[in-house]
């Protein structure tokens, strides 16, 4: 197999659809289509078969996939690496992020660098941790944005700032209250809790375990920002992070932290084997500089 058709392969086997992979690679799907089928002329075998709509990967497809997945790895590297050295001032920015931050945080940095710098180009996306450590692996992004994400083999972290776990309220029932909330003070409200909230959700626990707290959760959403918005339209109150509770959403809403803080680290991430460029370590700084958290 030739380097394309390992590209081609590759894209086909990690999005299970033809018309997947043409999007990715930026193609036309016949292109895919016609060296796909090549390449199994040439190998003798089926990569893939199809169900229900899907492509389904063979036996020997998978085999295969174990073989090449370093080699797409560096095609990749490569291609980001040709891309920079065209244009290196302007740089283009291979950025994927947790959806707390992707709601106004770093969408305002992104557009303040821009204003400075009008040739750069951002490709971001927003996905959940272990999907965002996977595309930061497999060189599909450069650069991730977590909060307080746990160590992950092969990825290295660089601590932009903190934020803190705070109460959301509507209607000014903690407006009497002090600066900062007790857990205690939270009992006997309608509560809207997050479903499979990731480490976030793991220091709540353990403040709620060890002050022996339970709140009664009347709707359990599944993202922080799906809660700030229950609460917006009158569910009652939610725990979310700092940046998800400044975003705008339905209703007027106001917060408080706790005392002691629940604090987190954010965090930006890549793959340790691909050290960041002159261009990120710039954009890094100057995210340092401007994000609000």
């Amino acid at each position: 197999m030739n380097l394309r058709q390992i590209e081609i392969f590759n894209a086909v086997y990690a999005r299970g659809s033809i018309s997947g992979a043409a999007r990715y690679l930026n193609v036309a799907q016949p292109t895919v289509s016609k060296i796909l089928k090549h390449s199994e002329d040439q190998l003798g075998f089926l990569l893939f078969q199809r169900s229900r709509g899907r492509l389904v990967a063979t036996s020997e497809a998978n085999v295969l996939y174990k073989e090449t997945k370093n080699i797409y790895r560096q095609i990749a590297k490569l291609n980001n690496t040709v891309d920079n050295l065209k244009n290196p001032d302007a740089g283009k920015f291979r950025i994927v992020s947790v959806a707390a931050l992707g709601l106004e945080a770093l969408p305002k940095v992104i557009q303040k660098y821009r204003a400075k710098f009008k040739e750069t180009q951002f490709i971001y996306q927003t996905h959940h941790y272990h999907d965002l450590v996977s595309s930061l692996l497999d060189y599909e992004k450069d650069i991730g944005f977590a909060l307080n994400p746990p160590p992950h083999e092969g990825i290295k972290e660089i601590t932009i700032g903190e934020g803190e776990l705070v109460c959301i309220y509507q209607n000014g029932e903690f407006d009497e209250h002090p600066a900062r909330l007790k857990l205690s003070d939270l009992e006997g409200f309608d509560f809207v809790s997050i479903e499979a909230s990731g480490p976030l959700g793991d220091i709540l626990s353990e403040r709620m375990t060890r002050e022996e707290h339970n709140f009664n959760a009347k709707i359990i959403a599944q993202t922080y920002f799906v809660a700030r918005n229950m609460v917006g339209l009158g569910s009652g109150i939610a725990i979310v992070d700092s940046l998800t509770a400044k975003s705008k959403g339905p209703g007027e809403l106001s917060y408080k932290g706790f005392y002691p803080p629940m604090k987190f680290a954010v965090k930006a991430l890549h793959a340790e084997e691909r050290p960041l460029s002159k261009a990120y370590l710039d954009f890094l700084a100057f995210l340092k500089k401007h994000i609000e958290l």
